[in-house]
């Protein structure tokens, strides 16, 4: 498959997904900030927002990965207007036809059922887009991440042992994966 941009918006029955705006940066920073406990725990990134303009920064960053075809990352809102968390789509293997997913929400919004919208909305325009594998990576001890792909029916491949350093201790890995032959219909 050859790179191209997603679509710029994607719109379900509760949520939208939208390409980040730079009117956006002190909203997830405050966001960020106000969660920052939560969210450092599994997230490596969160250190290293510590201002709106580093959000600012980040933001203009992803819209040249964007134009590059290596990520896209999008705000989840609720209703259009309530922005509540991101998604994005790295890894990609254009070669390959796949990619990863990572997300994260604002604590106030968690188990809502929000962020398995979002990846079930992505992944739709992601087959449809010609994508043949989609893969949800997260730590052994993130069970509410994990959650996300069970619910969303992808299948567990493995857990990589001891491949990652989380707060200067070793973790594992659990690999999820579904494949455009795993949908029965769009």
């Amino acid at each position: 498959m050859d790179k191209m941009a997603l679509d710029n918006e994607l719109k379900g029955s509760r949520i939208s997904l939208k390409k980040h705006d730079l009117e956006l940066a002190s909203l997830m920073f405050n966001y960020v900030d106000k969660d920052r406990a939560r969210l450092d725990r599994f997230l490596p990134w969160v250190q290293y927002v510590n201002t709106a303009e580093d959000e600012k920064n980040y933001i203009t960053q992803t819209h040249e990965w964007w134009e590059q075809g290596i990520h896209f990352d999008f705000g989840i809102f609720i209703n259009q207007s309530t922005y509540v968390g991101n998604i994005g789509v790295h890894s990609i293997s254009w070669a390959n036809n796949n990619c990863e997913l990572g997300y994260w929400i604002l604590g106030d919004f968690e188990g809502q059922g929000y962020i398995s919208e979002a990846v079930l909305l992505l992944e739709k325009h992601l087959f449809e887009v010609g994508f043949h594998r989609i893969q949800i990576r997260c730590s052994d001890l993130n069970e509410k991440s994990e959650r996300v792909p069970m619910r969303c029916k992808y299948h567990l491949e493995g857990i990589s042992r001891e491949d990652a350093i989380e707060k200067g201790e070793y973790r594992n890995t659990k690999t999820f994966s579904k494949l455009v032959t795993d949908i029965e219909e769009f």
